[in-house]
């Protein structure tokens, strides 16, 4: 954007690129991004963490990962899985804070400068390949937010349960999630949840009938072939759904009966992330995320995508 008040300021990759990257390469990449949350007991399971890296390189693509950002805990977090997206897709990450319009001049746009920097460098603590762009505005959050993005790009939002108040609390989470064509990404804290191994989660998706291509579908399969880990499909249609292999990614099918909303929450407590449509039904031009996606967004216990 080019509106008053704006500043803008890049920060290139730490580490030249290359293509070439081993199995377990996207496993390390999450491990990289979330220790940098300080989750409770990470590091003390993961030592190794504290360590030096070695980064395996990319090139940089087409796309972008864009995050809004303030000063809270939900907002770190955003950063973390944001990251963490970025790396996996080899796209630009963007970094937008933005204050109110009614806010002073100054030392405002200081404090801001100041946040990003920290962000971006806590990001290049611990993905130095990916190219950090950075980005102060003054407006209304979710407007600005919009505005930072194109029909491909993924945005990613931090939500603190409980709370509507925040610069991208609830409310802009549901407005933003709902207004762009793209894949949005909210993120609570902490960001994961308890339990399992964070790398040997799987993503889960929540359809209809699982044998209809839908766009959720189809980028619940693409996230678990960048993790290189599990795809669970939750449906509603009965009968024999064979676990199977798809173009690389186990594919674990469960029919539920049960209420989805209920159902997929219980299933967050396992999850990488969940993945569900933007809206309940087949009208995809409504400017609300559907019910289940707003319950998700309130209740799960992990990042959700919201898609289509």
């Amino acid at each position: 954007m080019s509106e008053p008040g704006r500043h803008g300021i890049r920060q290139d990759p730490r580490h030249s690129c290359s293509d070439a990257r081993p199995p377990a390469w996207c496993r390390e990449a999450v491990k990289r991004c979330l220790g940098a949350a300080g989750y409770r007991g990470w590091r003390r399971e993961h030592p190794e963490a504290a360590g030096s890296t070695t980064i395996q390189a990319r090139a940089p693509q087409a796309g972008a990962v864009v995050v809004g950002v303030d000063d809270s805990p939900c907002s770190r977090a955003a950063v973390d899985h944001a990251a963490i997206e970025a790396e996996l897709r080899r796209w630009d990450l963007r970094l937008l804070h933005v204050q109110p319009a009614g806010a002073a001049l100054f030392p405002a746009p200081d404090r801001g400068a100041r946040l990003l920097e920290r962000m971006a460098e806590r990001v290049h603590a611990h993905v130095p390949t990916v190219a950090v762009f950075s980005h102060l505005a003054v407006g209304a959050a979710a407007t600005a937010l919009l505005a930072e993005l194109s029909d491909t790009d993924m945005v990613v939002v931090g939500h603190r349960r409980g709370s509507v108040h925040t610069v991208f609390g609830l409310s802009i989470a549901e407005r933003v999630a709902a207004r762009h064509s793209g894949p949005a990404l909210v993120v609570q804290v902490p960001g994961r949840p308890p339990g399992r191994e964070v790398t040997d989660r799987p993503i889960v998706v929540g359809v209809d009938d699982p044998w209809i291509p839908t766009p959720a579908l189809a980028f619940a399969r693409a996230e678990a072939k960048l993790r290189t880990c599990e795809l669970v499909v939750l449906h509603r249609m009965g009968g024999p759904a064979p676990q199977s292999d798809q173009a690389g990614v186990r594919v674990l099918h469960r029919a539920v009966a049960d209420d989805p909303i209920k159902v997929l929450t219980a299933a967050s407590d396992r999850a990488a992330a969940v993945v569900v449509g933007r809206s309940d039904g087949a009208d995809a031009t409504t400017e609300f995320v559907g019910s289940v996606g707003r319950a998700l967004i309130r209740d799960a216990a992990c990042p959700v995508f919201l898609i289509g």
